[in-house]
């Protein structure tokens, strides 16, 4: 936590005038023991648990995992997006200082898209195919503003000005089907943008597109980031996005967080063995290899999963302690957290 503001007052009662005066602010988004069941005919099954970290204004956070991690429910589960009849959460989301997981759905829906938007997975499906790119983005401006129709239209030409699009007023006429996986994408993310949120959240926002307009879309992202003091949560599972685009980066594995670190001390000192062996099976341009590395084996199903540590399978480095019990996430002297019982010996 830490705190702003302070009155020069002078006299009897200063020193409660100035209490008053100061105001306490924590992170722009702070989770704590987020867990998230889904419901079924056979009973429950936890998919993330006991998740917490934290995000602050003008920051880029990393979540970074194998399919199946946890990651997109993680992020549906801020949006509050997860159909409440068939799934459990439990846990804070506080979103400056206010628990979202306590609002009622009309309280929801200023935060969602408003103070809150989402960059999802593949821009095809999340646009619709009937409406023109300008009319799905002044859309957005107007269902969370009480600006005029035209007053919509104009800000949703600057904002395709302002992702970059070229010939932003044709643009406006065309439909998805007419523009680039890479246009549909900047497009996302003008909607996304429409009421200027404090935070955004991407959800794989390069996948499928070559490596020329992912640099492109990340540049965008992080120009945002810059300029607008938003704070930004990546979910990826590509490390190379990782490496060049976050500030920090939480790791996780079967709906646990398994290591945080900044993003310098995870790639040159990664401590938890499965961190290391992602990192160790991305392409090296220095090293002439004839095979990549590879983490062994498959992630565990969720209604299956191994005693001791979740990792313990895949494990080159796994003792009978990791088999018999499950390691809670320690955090070092340095400040990062890793869930592993042997990481303090390979902190350097």
């Amino acid at each position: 936590m830490r705190q702003i503001g302070y009155a020069r007052v002078r006299g009897l009662g200063a020193a409660v005038a100035i209490f008053r005066s100061v105001r306490v602010l924590g992170h722009l988004l702070e989770i704590n023991n987020l867990s998230v069941a889904f419901k079924s005919g056979k009973g429950s099954t936890r998919v993330v648990t006991d998740m917490s970290f934290f995000v602050e204004m003008n920051e880029r956070l990393g979540i970074v995992g194998e399919s199946g991690s946890g990651k997109s429910v993680t992020s549906l589960a801020v949006m509050r997006l997860l159909p409440e009849k068939s799934s459990e959460v439990g846990g804070e989301i506080l979103f400056k200082d206010e628990d979202i997981l306590k609002l009622s759905e009309t309280e929801m829906q200023h935060v969602r898209g408003n103070r809150i938007s989402m960059i999802f997975q593949e821009p095809m499906t999340s646009l619709n195919p009937i409406h023109t790119c300008g009319k799905q983005i002044a859309e957005s401006v107007r269902l969370h503003s009480k600006k005029t129709k035209k007053e919509a239209e104009a800000r949703a030409l600057e904002l395709l000005e302002l992702c970059g699009i070229p010939d932003p007023a044709r643009r406006m006429k065309e439909y998805p089907h007419q523009l680039s996986g890479g246009m549909r994408q900047r497009v996302m993310i003008a909607i996304a943008l429409a009421c200027e949120p404090e935070l955004l959240i991407a959800d794989e926002p390069t996948t499928a597109l070559d490596v020329t307009i992912q640099a492109q879309i990340l540049e965008l992202m992080r120009s945002l980031c810059r300029d607008r003091n938003i704070g930004i949560i990546m979910i990826t599972h590509d490390l190379g996005i990782v490496h060049d685009f976050c500030d920090r980066v939480v790791v996780v594995y079967t709906g646990e967080i398994v290591e945080i670190s900044p993003v310098g001390r995870l790639f040159s000192n990664p401590l938890h063995p499965y961190t290391e062996g992602l990192i160790g099976a991305l392409p090296q341009p220095e090293k002439t290899v004839d095979r990549l590395e590879a983490v062994e084996g498959m992630v565990p199903d969720a209604d299956n999963m191994p005693p001791g540590c979740h990792f313990n399978p895949r494990c080159k480095y796994a003792t009978d302690r990791c088999r018999a019990e499950h390691p809670e996430l320690l955090t070092l002297e340095d400040g990062r957290q890793v869930r592993c019982f042997y990481a303090e010996g390979r902190a350097k």
